[in-house]
């Protein structure tokens, strides 16, 4: 039965085959254009141009077919070619300013939810990283600029307290060529036991990005042909993110030199690309990149370097059935502060990262076997991180121990003033490859099934020396903070004891497309991924669709789950130290002793019990095409679960009870008389955090103006977040003597929300290679409130054992009043709109020179707003700011 079953499916499915032909040239020359990579939109098939410009291509259904080429230098195309139509002529533009059309905005003119920026949308701001040009995007807004701090991104959501806003970027996923970029191994954190907090930076600059994910500033645009942004559910062969996926694309080609400078108040930067062409099967590219910028143009207390560059070489056969790429590059990164002359008190800190990367891309397209494609994608990446912190302190004298047993051990005295030296090594290294097979399938009723079969590996490991600390010509030690009747201390930890991180995944997708009668078509990608993320197995399915009712409406629908991995931060924090001064402190008589001894607790410190966060996410959308705009409508909703989260953790021990003996001059001893209890709060890791995002985010793209030559366009996006954990909170009890040692506290929620607007109005004339862009932003509503929540669930006993306290006595003052803590609610509301507005002037001239002017905020507006405690207050917008951009081409 099974046997008739699998015949008659198999007998449904037809084996068409269509052959295209044809010819593509240079719009401006009417030359031939050799290199050019023909893909078919609806299957993965594809093909590149020989040197005479012609390709040839098999399409396996007869339906409407449509082209994408695309070449280094030229505008990409989509051509549709009907059902009788078996050759065609393409035409490929300069992809300059002299275009008839410049989108310089994230064009939305799609199957599902993706966003596309292209190079003149990349150009539309002054981006010296790819932070720059994500501020585009519905939802997000411009900030000052500022590169002396990372810079992360999160999509669809409200949040705004920086530990949520960076788990959330923590799964925001950067692919580049196929390749992820990972952070995963990136152990840049001096004091991860308290958390997912951060002691390297300056103020409000923070320079180093573990558990944070990827620091935008270190990937440059100068290279970047496209970008495509999934903010909603992303394809099956893509893992390890939960918060949206970033697709970056560069091309390899022959092209001529190009040489740009870009200044913007203290930064400045430097780009030379070029392609070569050796032969029709052979080219290579290459780029360098050179930025510095400082934080105050009036010193150099705070500055950011950033040299980067690649090399890509390309072949192909003659037949073009295999395409190879191979890409080495090269970064190096410094934040570098230094010593302020006028506070001697001031730290100084230097975050430094080099390192390298090869990856190969590999298609083939075989003959002789049943897939109809074959792609292979590696790498290898290595850097070498080094963090240092010197911090000049002037504080009473205090004792230390660098002791990694438990026990008593005689202190190390620290004198009252010495330059604390705080470093972290970290050598992070990654690899990645991924296999996959295509094959495409259509049925008599001309269903067509687009297969993709794939599996991939990730491996995330770091090999540096670690953590350290010592003082100016003392004894390695960690300076000791108050933590109740005892004090946190850390000791060095090398990066050896962290295990490698292994991923293995399997995906299998299927791209369905029909066209039914009138014009209508249905595209449905149809996908499920299963993940081994550290011994945790997960299963993702995933479905994007959408459905075109006519040529005015179309209908969209996604949902999907997807995971992502802890870092080995996050997992190797190394064991916590209690270090708990004996008898009543440090015994001194002048000129004979000062002695003092520590009592060493040590706690685990690992969090391998640290499962992969998830999400789930879903949305619907409306696409609308009217004679003089078209519009696009997503609602979603979203949700992240097991998300990672500090937890604390209460304990007590029973340690042994010295006491120490003094007696005149002899130097103090001490003896065991008993044992006593020791109570402290062990911080860890979870996955107990949870947000929910969900809102409306709309496009509009109207019809060009012809008589203005003036292109108008907007988007308007609305989220609502909800951020809540459960963790709970622990609180001393007011009196000594109560036998309700601590209350216990649930978290409280944190509820934001967002609505913002974008216009964009671009004044273009073609025939001089001219555009006036002006870009505004509305900051309509923004609000945040955190409930009260003064009332204990509960209390742990002198043994630390919770007791739950009923409902009805919570708010019992005479019975709970020494556990109840003052907490009253917190709410912060925009009570006037931010708006803000952006110029962009540039010029191509046709001897290969171009310029761009920008202004950010050229009107110089200064909103203010009274806040919470009635001061007047500058809104967070981006300030006045002027730069400029000189390139040329020859």
């Amino acid at each position: 039965m099974r046997f008739i079953i699998i015949l008659f499916l198999f007998s449904q499915i037809i084996f068409s085959q269509k052959v295209v032909s044809g010819k593509i040239l240079s719009k401006e020359t009417s030359g031939v254009l050799p290199g050019v990579f023909v893909r078919d939109t609806k299957t993965e098939n594809w093909t590149i141009s020989d040197k005479d410009g012609n390709f040839s291509i098999s399409i396996p259904y007869l339906q409407d077919i449509e082209l994408n080429f695309s070449i280094l230098g030229k505008k990409d195309i989509n051509q549709v070619l009907k059902n009788n139509q078996n050759t065609i002529t393409v035409y490929l533009e300069d992809n300059t300013l002299h275009l008839k059309e410049v989108m310089v905005t994230a064009n939305k003119d799609r199957k599902y939810s993706e966003l596309t920026l292209g190079t003149n949308a990349i150009n539309n701001v002054q981006a010296f990283s790819l932070d720059d040009v994500l501020q585009q995007l519905p939802g997000q807004t411009t900030t000052s600029f500022n590169l002396n701090e990372f810079k992360n991104i999160v999509f669809r959501t409200a949040t705004t307290t920086s530990v949520n806003y960076s788990s959330k970027a923590f799964g925001t996923s950067f692919v580049m060529n196929d390749i992820p970029i990972s952070n995963n191994e990136n152990m840049q954190a001096f004091n991860p036991n308290s958390g997912l907090g951060n002691t390297f930076g300056i103020g409000q600059n923070t320079f180093t990005n573990a558990n944070a994910g990827v620091d935008l500033r270190e990937i440059s645009t100068n290279n970047i042909e496209e970008i495509k942004v999934i903010q909603g559910i992303p394809s099956a062969k893509y893992g390890d993110l939960t918060s949206g996926l970033v697709l970056i694309t560069t091309k390899v080609g022959n092209t001529p030199y190009r040489v740009s400078a870009s200044i913007r108040d203290a930064t400045s930067e430097l780009n030379l690309t070029k392609g070569v062409k050796f032969d029709t099967n052979n080219s290579m590219n290459f780029a360098i990149n050179y930025l510095d910028s400082k934080a105050d143009p009036r010193d150099n207390i705070l500055n950011y370097e950033r040299i980067n560059g690649n090399i890509s070489w390309q072949y192909k056969n003659n037949d073009a059935s295999i395409k190879n790429t191979v890409s080495t590059s090269f970064r190096m990164n410094l934040d570098d502060s230094k010593s302020d002359p006028d506070d001697i008190s001031a730290q100084v800190v230097k975050n430094e990262k080099k390192g390298f990367s090869v990856s190969n891309n590999f298609m083939w397209k075989p003959k002789k076997l049943w897939v109809e494609g074959i792609n292979v994608n590696a790498s290898f990446s290595y850097d070498k991180q080094f963090s240092r912190r010197d911090k000049w302190m002037n504080t009473s004298a205090s004792a230390a121990t660098n002791t990694s047993e438990e026990g008593i051990h005689e202190a190390v005295i620290v004198p009252s003033q010495y330059t604390s030296i705080s470093t972290v090594e970290g050598i992070p290294i990654s690899t990645f490859i991924t296999l996959e097979a295509t094959k495409t399938l259509t049925n008599r009723n001309n269903w067509v099934h687009s297969l993709v079969f794939g599996v991939s590996s990730r491996t995330s490991t770091n090999k540096g020396e670690g953590r350290k600390n010592a003082t100016s010509g003392l004894l390695n030690f960690y300076t000791l903070t108050n933590e109740g009747n005892s004090t946190i201390g850390y000791r060095d930890y090398s990066f050896n004891n962290a295990k490698t991180e292994y991923q293995l995944s399997t995906y299998i997708e299927d791209k369905i497309f029909k066209k039914f009668d009138n014009d209508q078509l249905l595209n449905i990608d149809l996908g499920v991924r299963f993940d081994n993320q550290l011994g945790n197995l997960s299963l993702q399915p995933r479905i994007n669709s959408s459905y075109t009712l006519n040529e005015t409406f179309r209908l969209r629908a996604g949902l999907g789950m997807s995971s992502k991995a802890p870092s080995l931060n996050q997992m190797y924090t190394g064991e916590r130290y209690f270090d708990k001064l004996v008898g009543s402190g440090i015994y001194t008589y002048p000129g004979v002793y000062q002695k003092a001894w520590i009592q060493t607790i040590i706690a685990p410190g690992d969090n391998l019990n640290l499962k992969p966060s998830k999400s789930y996410r879903t949305e619907i959308g409306l696409d609308v095409k009217l004679p003089f705009a078209t519009a696009n409508f997503t609602g979603y909703y979203n949700k992240l679960y097991n998300g990672f989260s500090s937890q604390k953790i209460p304990v007590f021990r029973v340690i042994p009870k010295a006491e120490i003996m003094v007696s005149g001059t002899e130097i103090p001893t001490y003896q065991i008389v008993g044992t006593e209890n020791f109570y402290y709060f062990n911080n860890s890791l979870t996955n107990s955090n949870t947000s929910e995002d969900k809102g409306l985010e709309t496009m509009i793209n109207f019809k060009k103006i012809e008589s203005l030559n003036l292109d108008i366009s907007m988007n308007a996006s609305y989220t609502y977040t909800k951020d809540f954990s459960n963790v709970k909170e622990y609180y001393a009890s007011t009196n000594l003597l109560s036998v309700e040692r601590y209350g216990v506290f649930n978290p409280r929620n944190s509820l934001t929300d967002n609505f913002t607007t974008s216009f964009n109005f671009n004044y273009h004339i073609p025939s001089i290679g001219l555009l006036v862009s002006m870009r505004s932003e509305h900051i309509l509503l923004r609000n945040s409130r955190t409930p009260t929540s003064n009332y204990p669930n509960g209390y742990l006993d002198a043994d630390l054992v919770y007791h739950e306290i009923p409902v009805e006595d919570q708010t019992n003052t005479l019975k709970y009043g020494h556990l109840i803590k003052e907490s009253t609610q917190t709410e912060s509301k925009l009570k006037n709109m931010l708006h803000n507005f952006h110029l962009r002037v540039s010029k191509d001239f046709l001897n290969g020179f171009s310029v761009s002017l920008y202004a950010t905020n050229f009107l110089n507006l200064k909103p203010f707003y009274i806040d919470n405690s009635g001061n007047k207050t500058l809104s967070n917008i981006a300030t006045l700011s002027f730069g400029t951009r000189l390139d040329y081409k020859f």
